[in-house]
């Protein structure tokens, strides 16, 4: 408790480089829980795509039951296949009736003669598309097989890029963070350099001398991930209604609660870990000597 009251006057009594180290930390622990959720929701959004149908493979007018029936059990057979849906002509035609409902000439001219028939295939990773559209085509009566790859390897590639440099710029931080809280502490330290040694002197423990400026690297690592998290917050809630209309179908927002519980305690607790080793590593050198 002595150690606390002693770091939170030390905090009053230079109150710019504690903004300084607050402020800092605080930046560093806003892009890390924004760059954390946009990785927990970019692996939503992945697996959306992933589990729903992405390649259909089109049969010829002509193609047997026999041949589209035998296409769909062997494709089932393959491990990286999540599901295959088969559509008839009779069902190709329903589609084609909802889809052009407001247009009454097309459905006129439209009958399940002319439709083909066609399959639905998913995979259980995005990366598995290709493979399924390779043995799609060595199918008998297989016609067409339409595959959006330029839209899914688009859509993967920008996500990993992002994660590039979201780890990046978050590590930048980091170390920036941890450098400058080592950096202040030091500068207290090396100013109460006196008082240390007459500490020394008296008997006082290494742990003893250490341990307020540790507590205060704690208190600036406390303060700046919190904020950080209430800032990350509060913009997350702001753009909800944004993110919702832009993602659709994909059901992303609202995150669970608990969610958030666990987010931020992790965060913090990083935080707090990160200002008490900055300020272990600032305090060693005098301490040692």
């Amino acid at each position: 408790m002595k150690s606390f009251t002693t770091a939170l006057t030390t905090i009053r009594r230079s109150p710019y480089q504690a903004l300084t180290s607050i402020f800092m930390t605080t930046i560093t622990f806003f892009v890390a829980f924004s760059f954390s959720l946009f990785i927990v929701g970019a692996g939503i959004i992945l697996k959306h795509f992933e589990t729903r149908p992405q390649i259909i493979a089109f049969f010829e007018l002509e193609a047997s039951d026999e041949n589209i029936n035998k296409a769909v059990e062997q494709i089932k057979t393959k491990p990286y296949v999540q599901s295959v849906s088969m559509i008839n002509q009779e069902e190709a035609l329903k589609l084609y009736q909802e889809e052009n409902k407001d247009d009454p000439l097309l459905l006129e001219l439209v009958t399940a003669d002319i439709l083909p028939a066609s399959i639905e295939v998913s995979a259980d990773n995005i990366d598995n598309l290709g493979k399924i559209k390779d043995d799609l085509v060595t199918f008998d009566q297989v016609e067409d097989v339409v595959f959006q790859e330029d839209i899914v390897s688009t859509l993967s590639q920008w996500i990993k890029t992002a994660e590039i440099i979201g780890i990046s710029a978050t590590l930048i931080l980091l170390i920036v963070s941890f450098l400058i809280i080592m950096i202040v502490t030091a500068m207290k330290a090396t100013a109460k350099k006196k008082s240390i040694k007459i500490m020394k002197m008296l008997g006082a423990t290494k742990g003893y001398i250490k341990l307020p400026f540790m507590m205060e690297g704690m208190i600036y690592g406390l303060m700046g991930a919190t904020i950080g998290w209430i800032m990350m917050f509060a913009t997350l809630l702001y753009l909800t209604p944004s993110i919702n209309q832009v993602l659709g179908e994909i059901k992303l927002l609202p995150i669970p609660i608990g969610f958030y519980a666990i987010h931020g305690s992790i965060g913090i607790l990083a935080g707090i870990l990160l200002g008490g080793f900055a300020s272990l590593v600032a305090i060693q050198r005098l301490t040692r000597n």
